[in-house]
């Protein structure tokens, strides 16, 4: 073997080989063939073959090639481009760099080695641990151990996959990406356009058109969404929702906590519920709403606080504070609820509405029940219905069937004859009050154990005796269609 030595200003040279001859025509560059061992500045280049210019310090070199630089990185690979001046390494074939607990695999290297950078643009796989990192193009940064990834980025651990176009990773496993990203962990599957990952927190920063979808059925979307996987609980900002798809109901709003553990998702900002039936949907807005959900993320209740206000179809109303409960198909309204049902306003100080079958089945109305309907626009005459409580019946229309009221019941009934034309006015006082409907019209009225009952000519009367206390008409504040209570849905 021959060796050579030299000190090219203050670059400290040695090279040696089984040969070594000069190229003709190529001053100082020397052809070395056998066991080739390069040394400069500590960096050492090992290959079968090589050209190298002892003026330079540059090299191309061929076969079972191995470079270790003074910074303990260790490549391989079969064909080197080394600029002496530079420090750059230009790699071919099988490429493999190792730094540290970190590995890069990929067909073509350029590895600067003044600042142990390495740049692939052919496709590379880096293995950090049981990370492993897969991209078309990258740029790896050995000073800081940050990992720059491009066009078709996926990271593969045990615990998570990510998929995008770009993103930042150090070997810590925080990850930042740009463009649209998804990342599957063992219980989630989440979207953003951008934001980060934090392996060792398990936590997850989402921007634009975000979502944390559970494994079960239940989805978080919203403009931002912060994460924290291992206390399973997060925040979502503007365009928020919650989706339960087994439960066929959402919530949306501009703010949410969900708080896993506790099964329960808290929504401020404009929230708007909604329940989808078959046929009909319940649609409710409050200033504050809570869904709380079972360990399958499958909605148990769903509860509003403060000036609430719903529609269906076949019933509508408000209230201060609502419950709807899934399990029972039961509706709870608190403090002064008032409900329009067809063409009759019915309020008290509690109501609890029970559904069947998607459609209302019947409800309760507990203490100071009124029950309200006009009679005749142009001269403002109101049938009226009070007492202490009441129990109301729906057909299978949803139309009323016929109600109960009991305790104390007081009534007047305007009287009309078959063609629609006022008799007169019957005030009554009982026990109990039954009436019956048909379709939206009441079709008879049961007094039970009348106290009192009396049929007036309606000028006899003036307006206040017609008038039952507690009496009053809010029709401007009944809605007419989810629009009603929110502009979007």
């Amino acid at each position: 073997m021959l060796l050579f030595s030299a000190f090219a200003g203050l670059r400290a040279q040695t090279f040696t080989g089984d040969s070594i001859v000069s190229i003709p025509g190529r001053p100082n560059v020397y052809r070395l063939i056998g066991h080739v061992e390069i040394v400069q500045q500590g960096n050492r280049i090992y290959s079968d073959f090589a050209d190298y210019d002892q003026k330079t310090g540059s090299c191309q070199a061929y076969d079972n090639l191995r470079i270790y630089t003074k910074d303990n990185v260790f490549i391989t690979g079969e064909v080197l481009d080394y600029n002496g001046t530079t420090g750059s390494y230009v790699v071919d074939r099988n490429v493999v760099l190792k730094d540290k607990d970190m590995t890069l695999k990929t067909p073509s290297l350029l590895f600067e080695g003044s600042d142990n950078t390495a740049i692939y643009t052919q496709g590379g796989e880096i293995l950090t641990g049981e990370t492993v990192l897969t991209s078309v193009k990258g740029h790896y940064e050995g000073q800081t151990g940050l990992f720059h990834c491009y066009e078709d980025v996926v990271i593969v651990n045990p615990e998570y996959t990510i998929w995008t176009d770009t993103l930042h990773y150090n070997e810590t496993g925080f990850t930042r990406f740009q463009g649209p990203t998804n990342i599957e962990t063992t219980d989630y599957y989440m979207y953003g356009l951008k934001g980060w990952f934090d392996q060792e927190k398990e936590q997850v920063s989402l921007d634009g058109d975000a979502y944390v979808k559970t494994k079960e059925t239940q989805t978080l979307f919203g403009d931002s969404i912060y994460y924290d996987m291992a206390g399973k609980e997060g925040q979502a900002y503007w365009n928020v929702m919650l989706l339960d798809t087994a439960r066929n109901c959402y919530v949306k709003s501009e703010y949410a906590e969900n708080k896993e553990n506790l099964g329960r998702a808290f929504f401020t900002i404009n929230p708007r519920g909604v329940v989808v039936e078959q046929g009909d949907s319940l649609f409710v807005v409050s200033d504050t709403m809570v869904m709380t959900y079972d360990t399958t993320r499958q909605m148990k209740d769903l509860l509003a606080y403060h000036d609430v206000r719903f529609f269906r179809f076949d019933i509508q109303g408000k209230c201060d504070s609502l419950s709807y409960m899934h399990r029972d198909s039961l509706m709870e309204m608190y403090y002064d609820p008032v409900v329009w049902v067809q063409d009759y306003q019915i309020d008290g100080d509690t109501m609890k509405l029970w559904f069947a079958d998607s459609r209302p089945d019947k409800f309760l109305v507990q203490e100071n029940v009124f029950i309200v309907s006009e009679v005749s626009k142009p001269q403002f005459y109101y049938n009226q219905v009070k007492g202490r409580r009441m129990w109301g019946y729906f057909n299978d229309s949803s139309y009323l069937d016929w109600t109960h009221v009991i305790g104390n019941a007081l009534s007047i009934y305007y009287v009309l004859d078959e063609k629609n034309e006022l008799i007169g006015v019957n005030k009554t006082e009982s026990q109990s009050l039954k009436m019956y409907f048909k379709e939206s019209d009441l079709d008879g009225i049961t007094v039970v154990k009348p106290k009192s009952s009396a049929l007036y000519p309606v000028d006899r009367l003036t307006q206040r005796q017609r008038t039952l206390k507690g009496y009053h008409w809010l029709p401007e504040l009944r809605p007419l269609s989810q629009y009603d209570l929110a502009p979007s849905w």
